[in-house]
C-alpha cells in the first residue's frame, strides 16, 4: 500500500510539473507573439503643414486612419508645422540628421532640398508608368533634372477671391485689371458702425516676410511683366528687380496700405490664417489666395457658402498665377520608402482626391480625377481659368532666397517707409549676389 501511495504521489507531481511547464510555455509563446507583432509594425513619420490648418488637419488624419485600417501593420504619426516655418524646419532637421520619413514640399524649395541630398528620387520609386496618370506640367513642376522630388498631392493656383454678394450690391464686377481692383477696394473700405473709423476693408493683404506673402507679391509683380529671376538670351540668370516696372509694382502694392488705406492694420503680421479669418468674419472683401481658402473660410463661417467668387489675378500687362503645388517628399534617409510611397499613392486615389477637393477646395493632380469634377461655379471659375496663366518656378537651386528678397523689400517700404528706389536697389543687389554665388 505504501509503495502504491508513493507511486501515486510521484505520478501526480509529474503531471503537475508538466502542466506548469505548459503554462510557462504558453505565456512565453504569448509574449513572443506580442513581441513579434510589435516588431512587424512599421511606423512612418510625416511632417505636414496641413496639420496646422482647419479643416485640412482633421481630414488628413481621418484619411491616414482609413489607410491604417487597411494596413494594420503600418502606424502613421504626424508632425505639424506651419507653412511659413516649413523650409527652416526641414533645414534644421536635415542638419541634425533627424528628418521624418516624409515631409511637405513645394516647387519653390524642391531644388534646394535636392541640392541638400535629402529627397529620394520618386520617379524611380513610383515608376514612370504610374506618373503618366498625372498632368504632365504638374509632374514637370514637381521634378528637378527629370527626377520627381515630391508626389504632387494637390494644386492651389492663385487667384483673387472676393465677396460676390458685396460686389453685386455695389454694382461692381470681378476685377480684370489693377485699376478696377483699386476702385473696388476703395468702394468696399467702409465705416459700418458709424464711429468714424473704417472697420471693413477692400483687401486682405498678406504682407508677412515669408513664402506666403512673397508668392502673392511675385504674382502681382509678374502681372506687371516683371520676373524676379529669369534667363537672358545668353542663358545667364538675371533679375528684373531694378527695372521701372518692378518699382511700379512695389509702389502699387505698398500704396494699398500706406496711401489708400484699403487694408486692415498690422499688414506686416498678417499671414494666410489671419487674412482668411478676416474674410470669414466679414472684415475684408478680397484676398489673393489658392482655392484652399474657400474651405477654410466657409468652415469658419458656413453662411458664406456660395457668396465667395473668384477671378484670375488682375492684370497690368497680363494675368498670372502660380501652380500652388503641394505634396510630399520621401526622405532619402528613410528606411521605409516603399511603405511611405504606398501611402502617398493611397492619398491621391480617385475617391480620396475627390473628397479632399470637396473639403479643402484644392484641385486634383491626376488627369482622370480632374475629369470627374465640376468646377464651373463662381467659386472655382477663377481658379480653373488661372491654370492657363500659371508660370513655372525658375529651375534655380536657391530660388527660395528670392522669396525673402522681395518680402524684405515690401516690408521695408511698409514698416520703415523706405523709398521704392532704396528698397528695389537692395533687392537687386541681393539678387545679383545670390546669382553670383550660384556659379
Amino acid at each position: 500500500m505504501k509503495v502504491h501511495k508513493v507511486g501515486s504521489w510521484i505520478a501526480l507531481l509529474v503531471v503537475m510539473t508538466m502542466l506548469l511547464a505548459a503554462c510557462g510555455t504558453n505565456k512565453d509563446s504569448a509574449k513572443n507573439g506580442e513581441k513579434e507583432s510589435a516588431a512587424k509594425t512599421t511606423t512612418i513619420k510625416i511632417m505636414s503643414v496641413s496639420q496646422t490648418e482647419n479643416p485640412d488637419g482633421p481630414a488628413e488624419k481621418e484619411m491616414a486612419e482609413r489607410y491604417m485600417k487597411l494596413h494594420p501593420e503600418v502606424k502613421i504619426e504626424f508632425i505639424g508645422v506651419p507653412m511659413n516655418d516649413l523650409y527652416k524646419k526641414i533645414t534644421a532637421m536635415a542638419t541634425s540628421g533627424d528628418l521624418p520619413d516624409a515631409f511637405t514640399m513645394t516647387p519653390q524649395f524642391a531644388r534646394t532640398a535636392n541640392g541638400m541630398g535629402i529627397t529620394a528620387d520618386l520617379t524611380q520609386l513610383l515608376g514612370t508608368e504610374y506618373l503618366k496618370e498625372f498632368y504632365p506640367n504638374i509632374i514637370e513642376e514637381s521634378s528637378v533634372d527629370g527626377k520627381l522630388q515630391f508626389l504632387p498631392w494637390n494644386a492651389a493656383p492663385m487667384a483673387l477671391v472676393y465677396r460676390g454678394d458685396w460686389f453685386e450690391q455695389e454694382g461692381l464686377k470681378g476685377p480684370e485689371n489693377w485699376d478696377e481692383f483699386l476702385e473696388a477696394a476703395k468702394k468696399l473700405t467702409k465705416d459700418t458702425d458709424g464711429d468714424g473709423k473704417a472697420d471693413q476693408w477692400g483687401f486682405g493683404m498678406i504682407g508677412t516676410r515669408n513664402g506666403s506673402g512673397a508668392d502673392r507679391f511675385i504674382a502681382i509683380m509678374r502681372s506687371y511683366g516683371v520676373e524676379e529671376l529669369r534667363k537672358d538670351e545668353s542663358g545667364k540668370w538675371v533679375s528684373d528687380l531694378a527695372t521701372p516696372e518692378a518699382k511700379e509694382a512695389f509702389q502699387f502694392f505698398v500704396d494699398l496700405n500706406n496711401k489708400h488705406g484699403v487694408v486692415p492694420p498690422g499688414v506686416t503680421e498678417t499671414g494666410f490664417p489671419e487674412a482668411a479669418s478676416l474674410m470669414a468674419t466679414g472684415k475684408v472683401a478680397m484676398m489673393l489666395t489658392g482655392p484652399n481658402a474657400l474651405g477654410n473660410i466657409v468652415s469658419q463661417n458656413p453662411e458664406l457658402k456660395g457668396k465667395l467668387y473668384s477671378v484670375p489675378v488682375p492684370a497690368k500687362v497680363k494675368h498670372t498665377a502660380t501652380f500652388g503645388l503641394l505634396g510630399y517628399s520621401i526622405a532619402e534617409s528613410s528606411k521605409n520608402k516603399e511603405v511611405v510611397a504606398d501611402y502617398l499613392k493611397f492619398m491621391v486615389e480617385d475617391e480620396n482626391a475627390l473628397k479632399w477637393n470637396e473639403l479643402s477646395g484644392r484641385l486634383p493632380t491626376k488627369i482622370e480625377v480632374g475629369k470627374q469634377q465640376q468646377l464651373t461655379t463662381p467659386e472655382y471659375a477663377g481658379f480653373v481659368k488661372a491654370l492657363e496663366y500659371a508660370f513655372t518656378i525658375p529651375a534655380f537651386d536657391q530660388y527660395s532666397q528670392f522669396q525673402d528678397i522681395v518680402a524684405e523689400a515690401y516690408q521695408s517700404m511698409i514698416a520703415a517707409n523706405q523709398s521704392v528706389e532704396a528698397a528695389t536697389k537692395r533687392a537687386a543687389d541681393r539678387a545679383a549676389e545670390v546669382i553670383g554665388n550660384s556659379k
